[in-house]
């Protein structure tokens, strides 16, 4: 049986495979021919030594490969008797006859039917290739260049080096007492936001965030307002937590809390971006705060502000939070550093009334779960040395050259009834198209074109007549950006070159 086994393994560990990583490659051949069922169950092999000689490598490697084989419960090594395939495997190779596992259930058959169809189309958002640089115009692109990245190698480092060491266990659920703290701080800068750090939840992603509100605050069935258009992954995150959507439409003030009322007057909770609305880029008026205000304490409702980008401000400051005016406790501001620092970071915060602080810390640790603990060190000093407002005024100044040249571009080269909206805060712009260039047409010929626009009305809900280019420009320069706003003008001529009415801006 030795020497059959030996003939067996010979088939797997061809000459030609005797470079590379060798214990890799005996390893590869013994697994192979288990699985191949050259070698059955209870099946001696050849010494390490005699295999060692026959492959031409040294009786460690071979050793070592066995070693693994071992570990795994695939072999079974008895001293002064020899090597075994184990008997009965841990993992048996398919036969014939076998059954094959079940599949999903009904339910979750029904769940992926109804469920993977509208997650592929939210996932037409993301970046193409997350290794790659975004295309120029593409909403998600972000100051990659500019990012200190030495400064945050020097803070990783840092947060690694032996003075930290008692940090690599669990961390606290609801995050780093530094990090919380720093955080509040930053609110407290760049939103006018009066916090404790207590109240300050450390979270992966603002989809985390959603999650953990819903969980705590919120009942299966109940219904949330959502800006129409918006996010569009976000009614399905709602749906998958068991919560019924409803899309809001906005006016040049804001989410229209009148039309939510008819719409959804029971509503447990809305979800918007007072300062920085994507896409549209328009800000909350603050009677539209009030009206929200009032309505939410009222209803005995709940509001989570979103925050996208906005601590780059382009003209004066910023206004207030939508948390700072609240007399009642019932608005929650959800924020992340991704759009300004990098996507990978993976860190976002969520600031809770006083009155919440223990229920979301309950709840995040019964959830299991914390952001990653070096991560949040060297966030925690990249914001205390002043690291991230030295980024922030440095992107403030980058970004709005960027921001200009977008302006200019669209000036300079598309028909004057192109309109861009409001571009006072963020990274993004919506330019608003006349119907006789639909827009889902003018995306798909500029992604053609390799330009990341991206349709406006295919970022509406329930919301109809919405026609407009969503782009961004805060990974472009100037000379990027005007060869892409370019290229939209002759994606234009294409679409309906008889229709263009000549520019005729300043």
């Amino acid at each position: 049986m030795v020497k059959h086994a030996a003939g067996a393994l010979m088939q797997t560990f061809a000459p030609e495979d005797r470079g590379g990583d060798r214990r890799a490659r005996v390893y590869r051949a013994v697994v192979d021919a288990i699985l191949d069922g050259r070698l059955a169950p209870g099946t001696r092999l050849p010494s390490a030594r005699q295999l060692a000689s026959e492959w031409k490598l040294a009786r460690g490697v071979v050793d070592e490969a066995f070693a693994r084989l071992q570990d795994e419960g695939l072999l079974v090594r008895r001293v002064g008797d020899g090597s075994y395939v184990a008997y009965p495997l841990p993992r048996p190779a398919r036969s014939a006859g076998e059954v094959l596992p079940r599949g999903p259930n009904a339910a979750a058959q029904r769940a992926l039917a109804h469920f993977a169809p509208r997650l592929a189309q939210a996932r037409r958002f993301d970046l193409p290739r997350h290794d790659l640089p975004a295309p120029v115009l593409h909403p998600r692109a972000w100051p990659q260049a500019d990012f200190p990245l030495s400064t945050w190698r020097r803070a990783m480092a840092t947060a690694l080096s032996e003075d930290h060491r008692d940090q690599l266990g669990y961390g606290p659920a609801a995050g780093l007492p530094a990090l919380r703290e720093a955080i509040a701080r930053h609110v407290a800068l760049t939103r006018s936001v009066r916090c404790m750090p207590e109240q300050v939840l450390v979270v992966n992603s603002t989809a985390q965030g959603l999650e953990t509100v819903a969980r705590v605050l919120l009942r299966p069935g109940d219904r949330v307002w959502v800006e129409d258009p918006g996010h569009p992954g976000l009614p399905l995150l709602f749906e998958m937590l068991h919560l019924r959507a409803v899309g809001v439409p906005l006016d040049e003030q804001g989410l229209q809390v009148a039309r939510g009322r008819e719409l959804a007057a029971d509503a447990a909770l809305a979800v918007l971006h007072p300062l920085t609305q994507v896409p549209l880029g328009q800000r909350t008026s603050a009677l539209r705060g009030a009206e929200l205000l009032q309505w939410a304490e009222e209803r005995g409702a709940w509001i989570v502000e979103g925050c996208c980008n906005d601590e780059i401000v382009y003209r004066g400051p910023a206004p207030p939070a939508l948390y700072s005016r609240d007399a009642t406790g019932r608005v929650l501001l959800l924020g992340s550093f991704e759009g300004v620092m990098f996507p990978a970071l993976r860190v976002a915060y969520l600031v809770v009334p006083e009155r919440l602080v223990e229920a979301f810390g309950a709840a995040r640790g019964l959830l299991g779960d914390h952001t990653q603990v070096a991560t949040q060190l060297a966030l925690a000093s990249f914001i205390a040395e002043g690291h991230l407002a030295s980024h922030l005024r440095q992107l403030r100044t980058t970004c709005g050259a960027r921001r200009e040249a977008l302006l200019a571009a669209v000036r300079r080269w598309l028909p004057p009834d192109i309109l861009p909206g409001p571009t006072d805060t963020g990274l993004h712009a919506c330019l608003h198209l006349p119907a006789r260039w639909p827009d889902v047409q003018v995306a798909e010929a500029l992604q053609r074109r390799e330009v990341g626009g991206q349709a406006l009305s295919a970022r509406c809900w329930q919301v109809r007549g919405r026609n407009g280019l969503v782009v961004g420009y805060g990974g472009s320069s100037p000379i990027e950006i005007d060869a892409a706003v370019r290229q939209l003008a002759a994606v234009i001529d294409e679409l309906a070159p008889h229709r263009r009415q000549p520019t005729t801006r300043a």
